[in-house]
């Protein structure tokens, strides 16, 4: 039975989608990265240009270049999907062996780990701003509907994804209103220009973007073999569009108070609206929060089949998601005192380690054109793609290391980056590493194979 029925449990995980399951329409996935961004989290986000130090002009800027270039790399990723038919993350077996992606595997779901308790914080943090209603009773109960929308899979999110998406666009456009009826041009112009913010504000809306690469996959894999292109721009296009708008917005809103608490300017805003406005953007997040829990299932039932052998059910799919639903409910009501904090940091880390993978998927999928696997390659642990690939978890572990003296992320700041007067420009550093080793590593191997088997003919 295939998830992209809305009325029927999915019954796939890990496992690869069969060419007769492949109902899903491309312009779904419009809807669904669209939805996705129009969160009161992107908003928060956006407000973090103007926190550390840019005007909204400046910052504006920042956040436009980010996302056009990140949803590049965002809706490469979405283009694997249909052509191969299994789990982002999965994919990776071909880069780095059967075993060798467990490690990229558990940095991912941290990942989903850290959007799922930010997402869940703010539901709570929203509820208590305006209705009062104490925070961790308010996360623990939108747990229970995020938990839900995740065992049912492909089919609800997306159903729902949709109708969310034409709600809160309307929504979003009367905030839209209300920000640039009250926000003046003196605001606006608050804050100044600093090389080093500008890249860190590029850098953030970058890793937005990047950040949804190791599990767009996940939801486009429904598609057929042959709609890679259509997948792309309707990813790229929903993405960049909901993203960019909802930061230059959230930006907006940080130049109108002093502390970028975004969600307490919104509640000022048009009285009775305002309030009204911060309710929905908080139960909002209940619907976009799903894909955390649905994706991080997927990735601890990816794992466990490194290990053990079996079959998704309905009865395990339903258990990941409680146990994925506990951790979060553990993780939000811990960090909720110091979300900002914390989010900034977490933002940091994750561009550290999944900056790497990304250039090393992309680049051996359609530089190399590593990309004609049959199904059971990735399934075999015996099978062509290897058990450990030892030379790309090296590049891997060299390129996130070699990122150190070069990072600044409010907890760490590196030796280079100290004599650059604070810029951190670590994720270009592994960017750029990640691809030219891992690129000529591949060459070099090719060019030595086809030297042997030319060799083996003229003996």
């Amino acid at each position: 039975m295939s998830g992209t029925k809305a009325n029927s449990i999915e019954q796939r995980s890990y496992e690869y989608i069969p060419l007769e399951e492949r109902r899903g329409n491309p312009k779904q996935l419009f809807f669904t990265w669209f939805a996705a961004n129009t969160v009161s989290t992107t908003l928060i986000t956006g407000a973090l240009a103007i926190i550390i130090g840019l005007n909204f002009w400046w910052a504006s800027l920042a956040i436009i270049v980010g996302h056009a270039l990140g949803a590049v790399i965002m809706a490469l990723h979405s283009a694997q999907g249909p052509k191969l038919g299994i789990p982002q993350v999965m994919q990776s077996r071909a880069q780095f062996g059967y075993f060798g992606v467990v490690l990229p595997m558990l940095i991912v779901f941290t990942m989903y780990l850290g959007y799922g308790a930010s997402n869940t914080v703010l539901v709570g943090q929203g509820i208590y701003e305006s209705l009062g209603i104490n925070i961790n009773v308010t996360i623990l109960v939108s747990l229970v509907p995020m938990v839900f929308l995740a065992i049912y899979g492909q089919g609800l999110i997306q159903k729902s994804m949709r109708l969310y998406t034409f709600v809160y666009v309307i929504i979003f456009a009367l905030l839209t209103v209300l920000v640039m009826s009250q926000v003046s041009m003196e605001m606006l112009s608050q804050g100044s220009f600093s090389f080093t913010q500008f890249v860190l504000a590029v850098s953030i809306c970058i890793t937005w973007q990047i950040t949804y690469g190791p599990y767009v996959s996940d939801h486009s894999r429904y598609m057929k073999p042959h709609e890679g292109k259509k997948t792309f721009l309707y990813s790229y296009l929903g993405s960049f569009l909901s993203s960019s708008w909802l930061m230059l917005l959230g930006a907006a809103l940080a130049s109108m108070v002093v502390n970028g608490n975004v969600m307490a300017q919104i509640k000022e805003l048009g009285g009775g609206t305002g309030v009204l406005l911060v309710i929905l953007l908080s139960l909002g997040l209940i619907v976009i929060n799903s894909l955390n829990i649905y994706g991080a299932g997927i990735i601890l039932l990816s794992i466990a089949s490194n290990f053990i052998k079996f079959k998704t059910t309905i009865k395990i799919r339903v258990c990941v998601s409680i146990v994925v639903g506990v951790i979060l409910a553990l993780a939000a009501t811990v960090g909720a005192g110091n979300f900002m904090t914390y989010f900034q940091m977490y933002l940091s880390f994750i561009l550290f380690f999944i900056i790497p993978w990304s250039v090393i998927n992309l680049t051996d999928f359609y530089l190399l054109k590593r990309q004609y696997f049959q199904p059971e390659d990735f399934m075999d642990e015996n099978g062509e793609l290897g058990k450990l690939r030892m030379s790309s978890l090296v590049i891997y572990l060299l390129a996130v290391t070699c990122q150190i003296p070069f990072t600044n992320n409010g907890v760490y700041q590196g030796p280079i980056s100290k004599m650059m007067n604070g810029l951190d420009i670590a994720w270009i550093v592994g960017l750029v590493l990640s691809f030219s080793l891992f690129y000529s590593f591949e060459k070099f191997k090719e060019a030595k194979k086809k030297e042997v088997l030319t060799n083996a003919k003229q003996i």
